[in-house]
């Protein structure tokens, strides 16, 4: 796909894009606008429609628009006129779509044939579709093209060209394949359009009106007619022989893995750890700087506490080049030791910080007794002398509760809101937790890439390797040093921060 292309497509993807508030909140989902119209159903034009007017997208490649606008012009108003006069039709409309040609009468089919074939360069225009060999009236079709040979294997390429023109159901070959199926219907007589304009919209098709109002029109209609206009019997055997189609690209023609992209790291990696893990002292020399006391403080325990458990996750992260799986789960955890840090300073109860202490010395009891009286085979993960030492600190075991709910009654979502850093939740927390939880667009991410083959329909494939080139070392450094602002904001003055050594 050229660049220009891709340009027009981003540009086409942008004004799609439905608004968050657009969408309707109905429980714990938000319906998209589409959706909120009653009784929608689905349609393909990649799937059931695109395989159908294969022969349209072939002299549009192969002859240029103008010339194949023109043939499909004759072919329209030919066939639509021919279908008015023809008496005790078994064809319901004129569907000239490669399957839909074979549900029309025989005098229909000779003119088509006799139409398309006028213009000599139609032959090689037209020529891969031998390959097919599930191709309905293949007979008829050969007659004009010639049989398949062992050469004509190059005509793959001339059909992926094609197929690459019309994966996009709104580019301007695919809407102009759409008309071609429309219109042998309007001239037959059988749509009843809305007014004289709409008809020379369509009939004088695309040098009539603004195109920008008549090209959506023309999609609609297509959409509502490719799909059978509630002709089941006709969708459904046209069905099979798009997904025969399919099938047949996938089974003749290999995968095309595209070049993986370079992954580089941006910054020095080792002078930024060796920087970064000096804070270690540093924060302990704070630490000591503001101990006066030997009783439990949970306040400051957990303040001191964050910051620490931050800077390790950081030098992790860091230590991954920041492009690692693991430097996303580090963000995810970093921005919530944020939130939970900001909402304790925000509410100003001192209580709640002793709540959030306990909390934890209650799922170090929960996970020791798991491990004494439920799990047979020990992780080794976890040493159970360790998790018992943790439960005993503050209190005996025996008289801690467990919370088995949040330990703040509360979601991390709704504790951001009310720390007012919802900005931080939705930037480091919500999509890092994709990786966390292996939800479907992570993993795809990370392992799979689409296959460069228009003839595979975009399918995906696995990758070489995993996908590495997203950094999240700025992202390190932000969340951290947030984190030490805070700790600043209740144990001031540290005014120690971390940043990135230019790869210099």
């Amino acid at each position: 796909m050229s660049q220009k292309r891709t340009r027009q497509q981003q540009k086409r993807n942008k004004k799609r894009k439905s608004k968050i508030d657009s969408h309707k909140k109905v429980g714990s989902k938000l319906i998209s606008p589409f959706n909120q119209i009653p009784n929608t159903s689905y349609m393909s034009w990649v799937n059931d429609r695109l395989p159908c007017m294969l022969w349209a997208g072939l002299l549009l490649n192969g002859l240029g628009r103008d010339r194949a606008i023109e043939i499909f012009r004759e072919i329209g108003f030919h066939i639509g006129n021919l279908f008015r006069e023809v008496e005790n039709r078994e064809c319901e409309l004129p569907r000239v779509g490669i399957y839909g040609l074979s549900t029309l009468d025989d005098d229909l089919q000779d003119k088509f044939f006799e139409l398309i074939f006028e213009e000599k360069k139609s032959v090689d225009a037209l020529k891969p579709l031998v390959l097919i060999e599930s191709l309905p009236l293949a007979n008829k079709w050969r007659v004009y093209l010639g049989e398949r040979l062992e050469e004509d294997k190059g005509l793959w390429t001339s059909l992926a060209d094609t197929i690459s023109m019309l994966l996009d159901h709104q580019s301007q070959e695919s809407t102009d394949c759409r008309w071609a199926y429309l219109i042998p219907i309007i001239n037959s007589g059988k749509v009843h359009l809305q007014n004289e304009q709409q008809f020379k919209e369509y009939i004088q098709y695309p040098h009539y009106e603004d195109q920008r109002k008549v090209r959506p029109s023309i999609r609609a209609m297509e959409m509502q007619f490719g799909d059978g206009m509630m002709d089941y019997e006709y969708f459904s055997e046209k069905k099979v022989w798009a997904g025969n189609f399919w099938k047949e690209c996938k089974r003749e023609t290999s995968c095309f893995m595209p070049k993986p992209e370079l992954s580089c790291i941006e910054f020095d990696l080792i002078k930024t750890v060796s920087s970064v893990k000096t804070i270690w002292n540093d924060l302990s020399g704070h630490f000591a700087e503001t101990d006066e006391f030997t009783h439990v403080q949970a306040k400051r325990d957990a303040s001191f506490g964050f910051c620490f458990y931050a800077l390790t996750l950081t030098l992790e992260g860091l230590a991954s080049s920041g492009k690692l799986l693991t430097a996303k789960l580090a963000l995810r955890m970093l921005a919530e030791i944020y939130i939970t840090f900001k909402y304790l300073i925000s509410l100003g109860d001192e209580k709640l910080w002793d709540v959030y202490r306990s909390y934890g010395s209650g799922q170090a009891k929960l996970t020791f007794l798991k491990l004494d009286e439920v799990l047979e085979d020990q992780p080794g993960y976890i040493k159970k002398k360790n998790i018992e030492a943790l439960a005993n600190e503050d209190i005996y075991l025996d008289f801690q509760n467990i919370d088995l709910g949040n330990w703040a009654k509360t979601d991390l979502r709704k504790m951001s809101q009310v720390a007012g850093c919802k900005d931080i939740y939705d930037a480091y927390y919500s999509w890092p937790s994709s990786y966390a939880h292996g939800q479907w667009c992570a993993v795809k991410d990370v392992v799979y890439t689409t296959c460069h083959n228009p003839l595979h329909r975009l399918h995906r494939i696995p990758r070489p390797s995993p996908r590495y080139e997203d950094g999240a070392e700025k992202d390190l450094i932000l969340l951290f040093n947030k984190i030490l602002d805070l700790l600043n904001d209740v144990y001031p003055s540290f005014e120690i921060r971390a940043g990135l050594v230019d790869n210099t």
